[in-house]
C-alpha cells in the first residue's frame, strides 16, 4: 500500500511514457543514475533472475524473481506477460479483475531489478485514458491522461 501526501502535490512535468508500454517504463528507468558500486558487487547466488510457472492449459501461474520475490495469479489477478529485459531486470504485466474475474479493472505493468526488487509500476485503466505512474527508485509518481494526440501527458506529480 502507498500513501500519497496531497500538500506536497505540484504541476510539473516529469519524464512520462508517451504510451503505457512495457518499453516506455523501461525507458524511464534508463534515465536513472547507475547504483553504486557496493550494489553491483552484491551476491548473486541465483542461477536465473526469473522463473516462469505454468499451469496446465499453458496459463502463467507464478513468477519466481531472484532469490525472494514470487508473484501469483489468482482469481481477481492474472499474470498476462513476463519479459526478461535489459540489465537482468524483468517486466511482468497483470491483469487485475472485478467480480471474480469477469470484468478486466486494470492492467499494471511492473518492473523489478534481478534481485526481485519493484523499481517502477505503471497502471493504467482498460481503455487507456488514465495512468498512475509509480517510480519507487527515485520515490516519485505522477498522474498521467491521454491527451487529444493520443499520448499520455502528465498532470501531476509529487513525491512518495
Amino acid at each position: 500500500m502507498v500513501a500519497f501526501n496531497s500538500s506536497r502535490r505540484q504541476r510539473s512535468q516529469c519524464s512520462a511514457p508517451k504510451h503505457a508500454t512495457v518499453e516506455s517504463l523501461e525507458a524511464c528507468q534508463r534515465e536513472e543514475p547507475l547504483r553504486s558500486a557496493v550494489e553491483a558487487g552484491g551476491s548473486r547466488r541465483f542461477a536465473a533472475a526469473v522463473e516462469t510457472f505454468r499451469g496446465g492449459r499453458g496459463e502463467i501461474t507464478e513468477v519466481r524473481i531472484g532469490r525472494w520475490r514470487v508473484l501469483t495469479s489468482a482469481p481477481q489477478r492474472r499474470i498476462a506477460e513476463v519479459r526478461q529485459l535489459a540489465g537482468e531486470r524483468v517486466a511482468v504485466r497483470i491483469e487485475r479483475f472485478i467480480d471474480g474475474g469477469r470484468h478486466h479493472s486494470s492492467e499494471i505493468w511492473q518492473l523489478y531489478d534481478g534481485e526481485g526488487r519493484l523499481e517502477a509500476a505503471l497502471q493504467t485503466t482498460p481503455d487507456g485514458k488514465f495512468a498512475l505512474l509509480t517510480n519507487y527508485r527515485t520515490r516519485q509518481g505522477c498522474r498521467l491522461v491521454r491527451n487529444r494526440h493520443g499520448e499520455l501527458e502528465t498532470i501531476e506529480t509529487w513525491s512518495l
